[in-house]
């Protein structure tokens, strides 16, 4: 992806040593995906997303993309993953939608029935929901992946989109 940055003159940076750094990232939330291929790929589109706001571990030798640069427009164009020629919309990223990790129902439910016991505010989201939706309300299995999703074990780079916004104007270590 970095090479196609490149070969359309983008100024791509490297970091010269591992930094946390505060960020805004996408989370995908919905999209719709095309039944049948267009030149090789699936298309995306109606994408969702919600920003979240935290501080990331980076590496030396990752990449970062400012946008004062003639290519703003390309690199928007091909980074927000909402844009129509996004390189999500062209499945660059598609193995985000893939959750590694996962639990086994009959060894989680001992562990969410103790965060449950120790985290009230987490049992209070759990019995709005039930509240809220009857179906839900019947669904064991449904309400285990709520507490899951919910909790520390859940895999916090699940649909995490990997590009990245600075949220603030800070110096980076740069090559």
């Amino acid at each position: 992806m970095f090479t196609l940055l490149k070969l359309n003159n983008v100024k791509v940076d490297e970091l010269k040593s591992d930094s946390k750094i505060a960020v805004e990232s996408y989370y995908i939330t919905d999209f719709k995906t095309a039944t049948r291929p267009y030149e090789g790929h699936y298309l995306h589109s109606a994408v969702a997303v919600n920003p979240v706001q935290h501080n990331l571990q980076y590496y030396a030798g990752d990449f970062v993309v400012y946008v004062n640069q003639k290519t703003n427009r390309f690199i928007v164009e091909t980074l927000e993953p909402q844009a129509t020629d996004s390189y999500f919309n062209w499945n660059f990223f598609d193995s985000i939608l893939d959750m590694k990790e996962h639990y086994s129902a009959y060894v989680f439910e001992d562990t969410a029935a103790e965060l449950l016991k120790n985290n009230p505010e987490l049992k209070n989201k759990l019995d709005a929901k039930k509240a809220a939706d009857a179906d839900f309300a019947k669904n064991g299995a449904a309400q285990l992946d709520f507490v899951y999703k919910n909790s520390d074990y859940y895999e916090k780079t699940h649909n995490r989109y990997p590009v990245a916004r600075l949220v603030t104007d800070v110096k980076l270590d740069l090559k």
